[in-house]
């Protein structure tokens, strides 16, 4: 299609390794990687969700940075509210809340800090850690990969013939 030259086709073995390790990559950054929402006075309630099954837990970690009432309110995925707390901390107080789901399906949180501001971290406790599961299917295939690659290598060699020579 308009390159000049072609490119040896590329080994089975290298895919493998390269597919394992990014997988492995992505999944670190997928447990690793939790980034502070800040919530603002004047916003409005912070709102978000995720499929969950029975015995997960959302935990919330919130730090007020000036005095507030705050309202903690899990939905379930038909608008019904499961559960419901308010608190009032003290600036730089920090609230830690779990919601432990007890039926399986998408469950909405939201948080309102009634005017103040206020930093959130939201982390998901899976009973059955489903979201493991990435981490053994990579290193499965960057050690068959690298297996393969030294099968391929030893049979890229010559064989050595040794001779015997009459003199």
């Amino acid at each position: 299609m308009g390159g000049g030259g072609a490119a040896p086709k590329m080994k089975m073995s290298d895919a493998l390794i390269l597919t394992g390790v990014t997988i492995l990559v992505g999944s670190l950054f997928m447990h690793g990687w939790v980034t502070p929402i800040q919530i603002n006075g004047e916003d409005p309630p912070y709102t978000n969700g995720a499929s969950m099954m029975k015995g997960d837990v959302f935990l919330i970690d919130l730090t007020v940075a000036n005095e507030s009432t705050v309202r903690f309110v899990l939905y379930d995925e038909n608008e019904n509210t499961i559960d419901a707390e308010t608190v009032t901390l003290a600036g730089g107080e920090q609230s830690e809340k779990r919601f432990e789901i007890t039926d399986g399906g998408y469950y909405t949180y939201e948080i309102d800090t009634k005017g103040g501001d206020a930093t959130l971290e939201v982390d998901i406790e899976r009973k059955y850690m489903i979201d493991m599961l990435p981490f053994p299917i990579g290193g499965f295939l960057l050690a068959y990969g690298l297996y393969q690659r030294d099968d391929e290598e030893s049979e890229d060699q010559p064989e050595v013939l040794d001779a015997e020579l009459d003199t």
